[in-house]
């Protein structure tokens, strides 16, 4: 299993890499290719080639590229619901990293803004990775409001780590590793996904600060040596 989510990761940046167009891969396989003007993580707005805007909803969509980054739908639990976001591939590899927020982000929808006030949590859970169906797991509230409304300036950006056959999808909250008390459970996740390698283990160990290109980095180094493939 690990070896064919590693090979599908390696086609899927191999698409992206290979065109320069931004395209979307729908959840029956089509592929629509135009100009994508935005997204708010719930949707994506594409001008496609006959010139039609074309709204589609993250549960429909696989993945898109967009401005030279890879986007996948994620599934995320809402409460006692259950829906698709979208979220910007970091790394892929034997350890996947994403990102979920940040940038200047054009709403996809005039009659759908959306409020960026999430509240995470980490659970037991089965979550979408463009249909791969690896662990999900992660809580974000929206709100509490049907009509989400965008926030003045770049909402956030949070960060999300996943390992197939080590648990659910989990978030690394970069600024908790100063916090003596959340330290422990930060490094922990970290250590989960990256420790059976010694060199990173002991990065990580050692770490008094923590920022997102250290994980970054980290990850690609971990992919680099293709430990547990």
């Amino acid at each position: 299993m690990m070896k064919f989510l590693f090979a599908v990761s390696l086609f899927l940046f191999s698409i992206i890499h290979l065109s320069a167009q931004d395209f979307i891969v729908k959840n029956n396989d089509d592929v629509i290719r135009g100009t994508i003007k935005g997204t708010d993580y719930f949707s994506v707005l594409i001008s496609s080639n006959d010139e039609s805007d074309v709204v589609l909803p993250a549960k429909d969509v696989k993945n898109f590229f967009w401005n030279g980054n890879a986007f996948l739908s994620k599934g995320f639990a809402n409460g006692k619901n259950f829906e698709y976001r979208f979220v910007k591939v970091i790394e892929l590899g034997a350890v996947n990293l994403y990102s979920f927020g940040g940038g200047d982000l054009v709403p996809a929808a005039k009659d759908r803004k959306v409020r960026f006030r999430p509240s995470v949590g980490i659970g037991a859970g089965t979550g979408g990775f463009g249909g791969m169906g690896m662990g999900g797991g992660i809580s974000i509230g929206g709100g509490g409001s049907a009509r989400r409304e965008k926030p003045a300036g770049a909402p956030a950006v949070r960060y999300f780590i996943e390992k197939a056959g080590s648990g659910p999808l989990q978030e690394v909250l970069m600024k908790a590793v100063t916090d003596e008390d959340k330290k422990p459970a930060v490094k922990a996740v970290l250590l989960q996904k990256l420790g059976d390698q010694p060199a990173l283990k002991s990065k990580i160990e050692m770490a008094t600060n923590l920022n997102s290109k250290d994980v970054v980095e980290w990850v690609k180094e971990y992919n680099t040596t293709g430990s547990g493939l």
